[in-house]
């Protein structure tokens, strides 16, 4: 994920010190029409997929969120969502900050084309504000959250999402209480799911930050069973501690990754199918067409004409 070169203030509170602020929450459903051009955000987005799948895009990688799984993009990164061709997808969408610190506030108009006055179909990037690209935010510091996370108790959650949503629509005098409260259980479920899955030791942290900087880095061959050893733990803990966080395994990760990344390079129309498997690490073409065809639904040369 690709930051904003822009010198924003961080600073990290405990639990203890965190005071939750919830700015913006939304339910939205759409198939391939849906459209949301490229913006930065100046504040924390949960995204969780109720249902389908959505791809999360940045500048350098994407993500697509699948049922069930969730997200917390944080400030001043450039992305925006994507529905795929042939697909749907209804998600539940929460702006908020970890401490609220009045000194610059805004509401979501920020996010929302037609409230500045614009029109969204004709917008390839959002404008930025200036007022609000370097403000100050927080972070957590007590707690590392991954790319994304599979929730597993999803009826809970899915209910204390519609509670919030519920109770923010609802406007009433004080409701901004009972907004946090909710929004505070639905934290702490989250911890929870984390903390449920996995203790994550520094050098297991250090493993991971490797790893995802990895998917940016496509030729690259990686052999996990040494990355483990050297990390100081063993192959199959590792494999174990991976697929409880991303819903995957390594192997799997890395694939999804370099087909992600070989789509968008097939639609950009530069390359032919031989020179983009080569790029993200296959000499064997037909291997890669294989595995792209099993991973994409559709062959590499579907993508390729789409962008002639």
């Amino acid at each position: 994920m690709e930051q904003v070169t822009m010198e924003q203030s961080k600073k990290k509170v405990n639990f203890n010190e965190m005071n939750l602020y919830v700015r913006f929450v939304q339910y939205v459903s759409g198939n391939e029409s849906y459209y949301l051009p490229w913006r930065i955000i100046y504040d924390n987005f949960l995204i969780f997929v109720a249902k389908g799948q959505i791809t999360l895009k940045f500048e350098t990688s994407d993500i697509v969120i699948c049922e069930n799984e969730m997200c917390i993009i944080p400030p001043f990164l450039k992305n925006r969502l994507l529905i795929e061709k042939d697909t749907y997808c209804e998600y539940y969408g929460v702006h908020f900050d970890y401490f609220y610190d009045d000194s610059e506030s805004f509401n979501e108009d920020v996010y929302i084309a037609e409230n500045l006055g614009l029109d969204k179909s004709e917008l390839l990037e959002m404008p930025i504000d200036g007022r609000l690209i370097n403000r100050k935010v927080y972070q957590l510091e007590n707690i590392q959250f991954p790319q994304k996370i599979l929730i597993k108790k999803s009826v809970a959650f899915k209910e204390l999402l519609a509670k919030l949503l519920q109770r923010f629509q609802e406007k009433s005098f004080g409701h901004e209480i009972i907004v946090r409260a909710t929004f505070y259980e639905i934290m702490y479920m989250i911890i929870s799911e984390i903390n449920d899955t996995v203790d994550m030791t520094e050098n297991t942290l250090d493993l991971f930050h490797y790893m995802q900087s990895f998917t940016n880095d496509y030729e690259k061959q990686i052999d996990v069973t040494k990355l483990a050893l050297e990390y100081g733990m063993s192959p199959r803990k590792f494999r174990s501690i991976f697929k409880k966080i991303y819903a995957a395994t390594p192997k799997e990760y890395i694939i999804e990754n370099k087909m992600q990344k070989a789509k968008e390079l097939l639609a950009s129309g530069r390359y032919n199918v031989g020179e983009v498997a080569y790029m993200i690490g296959y000499d064997d073409i037909f291997y890669f067409s294989k595995l792209f065809k099993r991973k994409m639904g559709k062959s590499p040369k579907h993508f390729l004409n789409k962008s002639e």
